[in-house]
């Protein structure tokens, strides 16, 4: 790090300065209190009392009638968990079954099977010599 040296006069100077300052902002300090001492005696002085002598005007508030409510139950976080309805026994009555839907799908596609094409047998002539005729 570099440092930086004063001579005695420079030293006295900044010092000199600095207590300067430090008077001024005493001086500014005082002059801010004095300031607000005078606003708030304006201010005990302006301020109205508490009870109004006129009256309120529009329509008067609803008051609401104080119901206990029950306490709410918090909330379970995650899934629910399936739980068996239980059947109250009562009176028995005949069920009636009905069809269950069928539910639409695409016909299968049916699948066509090329069958191989068989040639049928070709004859095969021999070739003649030369002694015999062609009939």
């Amino acid at each position: 790090m570099k440092t930086v040296k004063f001579n005695e006069e420079e030293v006295e100077l900044l010092i000199a300065i600095y207590e300067d300052e430090l008077k001024e902002a005493e001086i500014y300090m005082d002059k801010l209190a004095q300031t607000l001492g005078k606003l708030k005696k304006q201010a005990e002085i302006v301020r109205p009392e508490a009870g109004g002598t006129g009256k309120k005007r529009g329509r008067k508030p609803k008051q609401k009638l104080q119901v206990q409510k029950p306490a709410k139950e918090l909330k379970k976080r995650g899934r629910k968990k399936k739980v068996q309805a239980v059947s109250i026994p009562g009176p028995v009555k005949a069920e009636i079954k009905k069809s269950a839907k069928k539910k639409r799908t695409r016909k299968p596609r049916k699948r066509v099977i090329s069958k191989p094409v068989v040639q049928k047998p070709v004859k095969v002539e021999t070739p003649l010599t030369t002694g015999e005729k062609q009939v």
